[in-house]
């Protein structure tokens, strides 16, 4: 049996099983969808599904002001 995680678009294995790992090894995750294998890979997900991008900036809040 081969250990890692399954892209949720190709279902390709990526041969590492921690976030850290997957990082390393290029993997994109999704917060909702899961692990990818690749940016092109999520972006497909992303397309088919019509997967909307987060409105939240990167460290920051939904406050209103």
């Amino acid at each position: 049996m081969h250990e890692g995680t399954t892209c949720q678009w190709c279902r390709t294995l990526v041969p590492a099983t921690t976030d850290e790992q997957l990082f390393l090894a290029g993997a994109v995750l999704d917060p909702v969808a899961g692990w990818f294998c690749s940016d092109g890979c999520a972006r497909q997900y992303a397309l088919r599904f019509r997967v909307q991008p987060s409105r939240t900036p990167p460290g920051g809040t939904r406050a209103s002001r």
